[in-house]
């Protein structure tokens, strides 16, 4: 299972996982090569969040995924299905 957490104390959930999506590509090369794996996970788990979520329906129906939030938000991934954890519950995106 592959997990990233959200910090979404100043933005929303799109422009977080833009966030890490481009710091982790941004890294990768400059990385030793036994980081690359740990960031390959991080490159592929958010490219599918950001290719497969729908975030407008997301930042309506849950509150903290709109930013601004210190909930504790975590993007998990079980096999090629993807999920969010808010405070530890699981919503499906």
């Amino acid at each position: 299972m592959d997990k990233v957490r959200l910090d979404l104390s100043r933005h929303c959930i799109e422009t977080e996982i833009k966030r890490l999506y481009n710091s982790a590509l941004s890294e990768y090369f400059r990385a030793k090569p036994h980081e690359h794996e740990r960031l390959e996970q991080v490159i592929d788990l958010t490219q599918q969040a950001l290719q497969g979520l729908d975030f407008n329906r997301l930042r309506s129906q849950h509150a903290p995924l709109a930013g601004h939030s210190d909930a504790h938000v975590v993007l998990v991934r079980s096999g090629k299905r993807l999920a969010i954890l808010i405070e530890g519950r699981a919503i499906e995106p």
